[in-house]
């Protein structure tokens, strides 16, 4: 079978954005200071009446169930488990974060896979004995010498995994520790956000690791190179308060907030993963106050780091203004969700697709065969290539941050609200889904994303009225159409979707049939290498693993030989996806294995990591000749 499209332009469309190709511009480094949104949605009177699933309802197969299981079973390694999870290499500089981090990974995926965890049970039990006299993990805190390494994200993460187990098992233990936090951590923050420095002045640009370091002090604040890790802290107190609607609490996340919206990310050169992190914070407080002006400041600031801080691949920088610089799964999982979370809030289509193109092309090419998550170069800033940099994997943060990836990956597969289901994430799938006036037990069995093929077969029903069905049909997909029971069922096209309108019966069979294209782009940052562009097969970004570049006409044609897999018409090139590394042998040295004493003997073995497979490089920009 041979599909093509053969449209290329100076402006294209993708996931719904416009992106301008500036043929004046040339990369220098330089970013303007602001940017726009490239389109704001329009804002609803209040949050969204969308749902997504509840834990336990629903179980995955496939693609998303063994990435999951291998995401799992990473996290049962030695090194997230008693008693080696309290000593880990970050402890000292960040902590707690190491064991909260895992925590919360471990939760959510036991929740949504319906998995015992007996070992996070324990990690739980035995964290009273490892904090300190306050109940917090560190020092304690000095308001003249406050740490953002022990202020910001590791808290944050700890309130959220302790939020999440009182969910799960309502110990009374958790929710205490839970309580604790928030007066000895969240309260005082409300006298500490002000003098928090958001300004270039006092912050180092341009440094920093892959493991972030504290580099200078301002005012009372001991400053971390992961800027604006501060604002982290925000993703635990807003969770929080979902438990603890205390005035005290909200005029602390309120002034938190305040302070993060007078943040110019950009000239700041802000940490995109707490920047994508504090934006599902403000998101959160969206659903639950209804604030219509937090949802706008989300939307434009997704909107910014799109355009400015997103690779080919759509990972992201490690920084605003840094494309030197390399990617972290931690803030492309964090994109994910913005993004899906959006097109709840919303309803624009763009984001949806956005969501898809995260998590087959950066979350997924993230994964290594381990199941823990790596770094790769910022595709598209000074060549072509996508390939490994820095660390085959970073076991100590993006590894763990993939049990939310994935967690939330299944529980968005569906949206429901009374009357109205929305299959958002094609996925095989069982779900059990209320729908307001009644239940529907559904299986999904799909060929996405290599095909466009899905099948409802509906197994239980005690809805008695009709329902609108709506399929997502992102702008890959042609003649999109529905069939119940192997008869047409009318529907029409709306906002991204295929709407009908069925009385759900058991044994009812409904099919979802079109046609995923292939389809060409030109660079999404306009900073980005010049007169390149980028092929896909549906939402499946294509690479080659060829060792010298390649030049392709834009109008080429693909010749499937597989899934993923396309044969370039007329030459002896082929085009595969890029998410493949979890599919790879496993590495000759294990990055959790006891590391070597002599850090040039460490650095060999990391090169090795990063090298030891020519395929892990990729060619996922083409020009013509």
């Amino acid at each position: 079978m041979s599909i093509s499209r053969r449209q290329f332009m100076s402006t294209a469309t993708v996931g719904g954005f416009a992106t301008t190709l500036a043929a004046s511009t040339s990369f220098d480094g330089s970013f303007p200071r602001y940017l726009p949104s490239t389109r704001v949605g329009e804002l609803s009177s209040g949050p969204s009446p969308w749902s997504i699933c509840e834990f336990g309802k629903i179980s995955v197969g496939g693609d998303l169930a063994k990435r999951t299981q291998q995401n799992w079973q990473r996290l049962q390694h030695a090194a997230y488990r008693v008693p080696k999870i309290f000593d880990s290499m970050t402890a000292k500089d960040w902590p707690g974060d190491w064991v909260a981090r895992t925590l919360l990974g471990t939760i959510l995926l036991a929740r949504s896979t319906g998995q015992d965890a007996p070992e996070t049970k324990r990690i739980v039990s035995e964290l009273p004995s490892h904090l300190n006299k306050e109940g917090y993990f560190g020092e304690i805190i000095d308001p003249d010498a406050l740490t953002e390494q022990q202020l910001g994200s590791p808290p944050g993460w700890l309130m959220r995994a302790l939020y999440e187990y009182n969910a799960w098992t309502r110990e009374p233990v958790v929710l205490e520790m839970l309580h604790n936090l928030v007066r000895k951590l969240a309260l005082p923050m409300k006298d500490w956000w002000e003098s928090y420095p958001i300004t270039p002045d006092v912050r180092h640009r341009g440094e920093g690791g892959v493991i972030g370091g504290e580099f200078w002090r301002a005012g009372r604040w001991i400053l971390s190179s992961d800027i604006g890790n501060e604002f982290m802290l925000l993703d635990g107190l807003t969770q929080a308060w979902q438990l603890d609607r205390s005035s005290e609490l909200k005029a602390a996340i309120d002034q938190g907030i305040e302070r993060f919206l007078k943040t110019d990310l950009l000239a700041l050169q802000a940490q995109t993963h707490a920047s994508l992190t504090t934006l599902r914070a403000l998101l959160r407080m969206f659903a639950l106050t209804g604030d219509a002006s937090l949802l706008r400041a989300v939307e434009e600031r997704y909107a910014l780091y799109r355009q400015v801080a997103m690779t080919e691949n759509y990972a992201n920088y490690n920084w605003f203004g840094r494309p030197e610089t390399w990617t972290e799964p931690c803030a492309v999982i964090d994109s994910f969700i913005v993004a899906m979370q959006l097109w709840q809030f919303t309803g624009q289509p763009q984001y949806l697709e956005d969501a898809h193109l995260i998590w087959f092309n950066g979350v997924g090419r993230g994964q290594r065969a381990t199941g823990g998550f790596g770094c790769d170069s910022c595709a598209g800033v000074d060549d072509p290539y996508l390939k490994m940099k820095l660390v085959y994997e970073a076991f100590f943060c993006c590894t763990m941050r993939g049990g939310e990836g994935h967690s939330y990956a299944i529980q968005s597969a569906y949206h429901t609200c009374p009357g109205e289901l929305a299959v958002t994430f094609y996925t095989d799938s069982k779900a059990d889904l209320d729908l307001g006036y009644g239940r529907v037990v559904l299986h999904q069995s799909t060929q996405y994303p290599y095909e466009a093929g899905t099948k409802l077969n509906v197994i239980s029903s005690t809805v008695a009225t009709p329902i609108a069905l709506r399929m997502f049909a992102p702008s890959w997909v042609s003649n999109p159409r529905l069939k119940l029971n192997g008869r047409s069922l009318a529907s029409q096209l709306e906002k991204g979707f295929l709407v009908a309108h069925f009385t759900p019966r058991r044994g009812d069979a409904l099919a979802l049939d079109g046609t995923l294209k292939n389809w060409v782009r030109p660079t999404l940052n306009p900073r980005h290498i010049r007169g390149y562009y980028a092929f896909h097969a549906g939402p499946l970004m294509l690479g080659y693993e060829g060792e010298k570049e390649v030049l392709l006409p834009a109008a080429s044609d693909l010749v499937a030989q597989g899934p993923g897999r396309f044969q370039v018409q007329g030459k002896d090139v082929m085009l595969g996806r890029i998410n493949d590394l979890n599919e790879f042998a496993l590495p000759s040295w294990d990055p959790l294995d006891p590391t070597p004493a002599d850090p040039d003997k460490r650095a060999r073995l990391e090169n090795l990591l990063l090298t030891e497979v020519p395929s892990y490089r990729r060619q996922v920009l083409f020009r013509e000749a």
